[in-house]
């Protein structure tokens, strides 16, 4: 059987590829650890030498820079909020039995996580906010120390009075957090499989933290305090303080000033979102390059090799580039059914502190872009592992977007791709493009012509044979081996078939004994065919597949709708449609202007059974908006786009915000 694919790693041209795949639910370090285990003993007792299984690509690698992520998130946050603590309140112990909130919480929180099947990620423990989760026990610590600093009351009669005090609104705060979340609880796709765990986290920690406030820490302050606690902030927090009460009395005296100002910085900040662009999600870097290639339809293997050892060599010599893996065409399984025609190069990089110094990896992309435009005939994009799947799930077609032309007909599909695919070279920012070809597969068409073949008294179907026997193949006769038979077929060989004129002197017998060449009878030509025909809900497409670098994807999707709008016409029972991480951000948004708005509603009547009366729950609202003020400067500030995780963000700092005016309030 003729090979259908090849590959290639380092400066080997013909390897063999094995992938190890997890199953759903399984843990993939233990996994991992098996599987290098087998592989040990596969090298050893069972391969003769020189021949070995070497691991290219890895998870566990970027599970271990996840993890030490995550345990120094978890450690620098713990260490930044017991700093904090102890610089506000004062006090060492007081900061101290606060922290211990914190670990507590986080175990009754792993626990339920592990209860409910919940996963444990970069997302959803890189993205615990510790100054949350204290938040009740500081309001509970510092009301106890006020009771004691005011004197007339003993330690436990302090502890119980403060509680009293305070349970009521750290009961309803804790839940204003969690309704701040819920919108994430009923995300779908990819976004809601990355951030619901974070909210299930959340939640978790945010209820124990609560559970633990409300019980652990008055039993902690009994045993740490003392009948008399000394408090006393830092000197700075002291003169801020000082400072700000005079500032306070006079915003108070001219509070429409204050409200004109406030609102007009907001409205600033509200045209300013518009600059910031938008996103789907951030990228994480895995800290490798996923290239796709794709030649014209027509190659064949040889020549697809040897465009694969040219780009290979090329790459080798890039000094940030460690290994190379080529897969070219198809695997044997079939579970990828593509053409020789497609290749595909994982480029797997040198770890942070090995690069060459001054070098990126988006130099690196600009600099192989260079060297893939020196091969014609080819169009090409840049992912990454782990991404570049996540992006063929999200466009249907082998890119990070995509446009889907619908229609019947096949030729006027393949014009409009063309027509759509100039548009897009317009728009800043849009690289990567290539349209997935459907036609260009040579194509043998017969046209017998049944008047002239009746003149010499043939009929279609002795045409029909002949033609069938010299390309496809008829047998003639039995080999027999052994006990075996096998039969013997002829056609013509490989360059004929694929010549016109060769076929066109075929012959067909005539009833009168003479023979006719099929050129008299018939009309030989060759054209391009479909070489795949792609469909979608029953309908035919054509894609035309994009990236976007060095701009925010929104707004560059955004300019070739226009274009597109604007200069392509389509003819009737035609259609076109965005797909890709584009379509996907706008379902997510779309879906978040439905949940955000019953969320915020959710919000409102907690804080009117919280105040019981409209007025104080509508002035902590009208908060809300405000508290995007500095969210959206750090957007700025930091060169990041409002995608969203972003919006996510946002959501909780509303929660905070709205938590705050209740404190406020109450107390």
């Amino acid at each position: 059987a003729p090979r259908l694919g090849m590959f290639q790693f380092n400066d080997n041209p013909d390897s063999v590829e094995g992938i190890v795949y997890l199953r759903r639910g399984e843990n993939a370090t233990e996994v991992l650890a098996r599987v290098r285990n087998t592989v040990e003993n596969i090298n050893k007792q069972i391969l003769p030498p020189g021949i070995e299984v070497a691991p290219f690509y890895d998870r566990q690698v970027l599970l271990d820079i996840t993890i030490g992520t995550v345990k120094h998130t978890l450690f620098f946050g713990i260490s930044l909020v017991l700093a904090v603590l102890f610089f506000f309140l004062g006090n060492l112990r007081a900061a101290a039995v606060v922290a211990a909130v914190i670990p507590l919480a986080l175990c009754v929180s792993f626990i339920q996580m592990h209860l409910w099947s919940v996963p444990a990620n970069l997302i959803s423990l890189g993205a615990i906010d510790f100054g949350v989760i204290v938040d009740s026990a500081v309001i509970l610590t510092e009301n106890v120390m006020r009771h004691l600093e005011e004197g007339g009351k003993r330690l436990k009669q302090s502890i119980i009075i403060a509680t009293s005090e305070v349970q009521r609104a750290m009961i309803y705060s804790t839940g204003i957090i969690i309704v701040a979340y819920s919108p994430l609880f009923f995300m779908g796709g990819v976004e809601g499989i990355i951030f619901k765990p974070m909210a299930f986290t959340m939640g978790f920690a945010l209820i124990a933290a609560m559970i633990l406030s409300l019980t652990f820490l008055p039993a902690m302050i009994s045993l740490v305090f003392g009948e008399s606690m000394h408090h006393k902030p830092p000197g700075f927090i002291t003169r801020l303080l000082n400072s700000y009460k005079p500032l306070l009395r006079r915003w108070m005296d001219r509070p429409l000033t204050v409200i004109a100002v406030a609102v007009f910085v907001l409205g600033l900040t509200l045209l300013s979102v518009t600059r910031l662009g938008t996103a789907f999600l951030p990228t994480l870097e895995e800290n490798n390059i996923w290239l796709r290639v794709s030649l014209p339809n027509t190659v064949d293997l040889d020549y697809s090799v040897k465009v694969a050892n040219q780009l290979r060599e090329t790459f080798l010599k890039q000094p940030e580039i460690e290994k190379v893996a080529v897969q070219i065409g198809r695997p044997d399984d079939g579970t990828d059914s593509t053409g020789v025609f497609n290749q595909e190069y994982g480029l797997y990089l040198k770890s942070p502190d090995n690069m060459p110094s001054g070098s990126s990896k988006k130099q690196l992309i600009a600099n192989l872009e260079k060297e893939l435009k020196k091969l014609p005939g080819m169009t090409y994009s840049f992912s990454q592992y782990i991404q570049d799947n996540v992006n063929e799930a999200l466009s249907g077609v082998k890119g990070e977007n995509s446009v889907k032309i619908y229609g019947a007909d096949l030729v006027v599909l393949d014009q409009k791709a063309q027509e759509v695919m100039a548009q897009l070279r317009k728009v800043r920012g849009v690289a990567d493009e290539g349209i997935l070809k459907e036609l260009g597969q040579p194509t043998l068409n017969i046209q017998i012509d049944r008047e002239r073949a009746a003149r010499y008294g043939i009929n279609v179907n002795e045409i029909q044979t002949v033609v069938a026997n010299a390309i496809g193949g008829a047998a003639v006769t039995n080999l027999l081996e052994d006990e075996k038979t096998f039969g013997i077929a002829v056609r013509l060989n490989p360059g004929s078939r694929n010549d016109t004129a060769d076929i066109g002197r075929l012959l067909v017998d005539s009833p009168n004994g003479s023979a006719i060449p099929l050129s008299m009878v018939a009309t030989v030509q060759l054209s391009d065919g479909p070489f795949f025909i792609y469909r979608e809900a029953g309908k035919r497409y054509i894609a035309i597949k994009f990236s976007v670098r060095n701009r925010d994807l929104g707004s560059a999707v955004e300019d070739a709708q226009h274009l597109v709008s604007k200069n392509i016409t389509l003819p009737p029972n035609y259609s076109i449609s965005w797909d890709g991480q584009f379509n996907q951000m706008k379902q997510a948004q779309k879906k978040l202007m439905l949940i955000v708005p019953l969320a915020l509603l959710g919000i409102f009547l907690l804080l009117v059974s919280a105040f019981g009366n409209f007025r104080d729950a509508v002035i902590v609202m009208i908060n809300v908006p405000f508290a995007a003020i500095g969210g959206v400067i750090a957007l700025h500030l930091a060169g990041e786009t409002l995608s969203i995780s972003a919006f996510f963000g946002f959501l909780s700092l509303f929660g905070i915000a709205i938590q705050d005016g209740v404190i406020l309030i109450s107390f």
